[in-house]
């Protein structure tokens, strides 16, 4: 058994735009205490965030793809919509009175 841990695909491509948050907010309470702290800018490289062409500032959730394309492929090829199933869903729902009326 090896040491390194097995993890799932796309990982590390999360993990690390989440590590590059985390230490640019370590380095702004690191310097808390300074007057003028010099600090960069949450959207500059390799600092887990982006600005929007509106301004606004949104983290960076993956550096990759986080699903391989052969699972993503397999997942395309699924069809999902099942309408008889739904249809049988339904009828089995009952109204049901448990006697919680006033009307007594």
């Amino acid at each position: 058994m090896s040491g390194k841990p097995v993890l799932p695909p796309g990982y590390y491509a999360a993990l690390k735009p989440h590590i590059q948050r985390v230490n640019h907010r370590a380095a702004l309470y690191k310097r808390a205490h300074e007057q003028i702290p010099e600090k960069p800018k949450p959207y500059e490289d390799k600092q887990g965030w982006t600005k929007t062409s509106d301004g606004i500032v949104e983290p960076i959730w993956s550096d990759g793809p986080i699903l391989p394309t052969s699972l993503v492929d397999l997942l395309d090829k699924t069809d999902y919509e099942d309408t008889d199933s739904s249809e049988e869903e339904e009828s089995d729902e009952m109204d049901v009175d448990f006697g919680d009326s006033d009307d007594e």
